[in-house]
């Protein structure tokens, strides 16, 4: 597997050592570094024919250099009056978040390198959450998943496909870059996708899900084709070391949901106990036995059916759904501000149906 070659100068040595660690430990795959605080010795390299995949350089020790090296592939941090900022070259403020510069390095090298250095790995099995009625307020599975799987230690992406999504209710971010860009990397057959996704993906710090913003247009969900949602899975899954992705959105008779109901290792379908979730439930309970008889796929094994009370003590529904595993939920609302995270009661629950779905 291969590194991004990376080489930092800026005067200021103590800079150097937090950025140049921070850069190593958030990394999944790691950088190749060679960090400059001295003119002399940088100068010195870029005139001995030694190459990096980028370039990054405070303005001021930039401008310091009685020759340029060529703007290609050149990052600057600005550190010094706007006036003197040399313009045409990519830059960001020296004093942004770390966070913030090391995705726009990653963002120039998905551009500049021409390998994909995570193309060696593949990781992340695939739960796909559906909901059967549109009722993720009242039975917030795939975030509780999400949420239950972090708790454990356990590296967690999530991503949601619904035309309307709502992902951003549950996770936050800083970050300007989610979904929709992800879409358009994937639509423009770019180059390193991989790197495309780890700039596109945030964490959110209250639970260490990492997750994609939601995107701004439902037709940028709605016009994925198969191929290209294949090409952002694979490029999730080589991003990070993910021990669980988490994909969820609503029912619907499309390729997504067909090449995602195959791709999962396990599907969890969601409904609430009421009258028409129920009846909701039965029909798309027809459908797949539908999958399975003509199209000959495997489905019924790695279904769950998980019905969320609307109540508290709300007695467990009483359903004839012989071919498929039924889970009861309880209530989620935990009775606080908030609407997430869900109850312990619930969190419970679905932690045991993890733990009886993974025998």
């Amino acid at each position: 597997m291969s590194q991004i070659r990376l080489v930092i100068a800026d005067r200021d040595a103590v800079f150097l050592e937090k950025f140049g660690t921070y850069l190593q430990k958030n990394k999944a795959y790691g950088f190749c570094l060679e960090l400059f605080s001295d003119k002399n010795k940088l100068t010195h390299w870029l005139s001995s024919n030694k190459t990096a995949d980028l370039i990054v350089i405070s303005s001021s020790l930039y401008n310091e250099l009685a020759e340029k090296p060529e703007n290609k592939n050149i990052f600057l941090l600005r550190d010094c009056a706007e006036s003197l900022v040399p313009q045409g070259i990519n830059s960001i403020n020296k004093y942004s978040p770390a966070d913030h510069i090391m995705k726009e390095i990653l963002s120039l090298c998905a551009d500049y390198i021409l390998r994909d250095i995570n193309n060696d790995s593949e990781k992340g099995q695939i739960n796909f959450v559906l909901y059967a009625d549109g009722s993720d307020v009242l039975n917030p599975l795939a975030q509780g998943l999400a949420y239950v799987n972090a708790a454990r230690g356990r590296k967690v992406f999530f991503m949601s496909l619904d035309e309307l999504s709502n992902t951003d209710s549950y996770f936050n971010c800083n970050s300007t870059k989610g979904l929709s860009e992800m879409i358009y990397y994937a639509k423009s057959q770019k180059e390193n996708l991989s790197l495309k996704a780890e700039v596109c993906t945030s964490c959110d710090i209250q639970t260490g899900i990492c997750f994609m913003k939601g995107h701004n247009n439902p037709a940028d969900v709605k016009n994925i084709n198969e191929e290209e949602l294949s090409a952002i899975i694979k490029a999730v899954q080589r991003s990070a070391p993910y021990q669980e992705i988490i994909i969820s959105r609503a029912f619907s008779t499309d390729q997504i949901t067909t090449s995602l109901l195959n791709k999962a290792k396990k599907v969890y379908v969601s409904a609430i106990n009421y009258r028409t979730s129920l009846d909701r439930l039965k029909r798309i309970g027809d459908l797949i036995n539908g999958y399975e008889d003509k199209k000959e796929y495997r489905l019924k094994e790695k279904i769950v059916f998980c019905i969320g009370s609307i109540y508290h003590d709300q007695m467990p529904v009483s359903c004839d759904f012989p071919d498929f595993n039924i889970v009861n939920l309880p209530y989620s609302n935990s009775g606080n501000s908030g609407f997430f995270p869900p109850s312990n009661e619930y969190l419970t629950a679905l932690e045991t149906t993890l733990n009886n779905t993974e025998r």
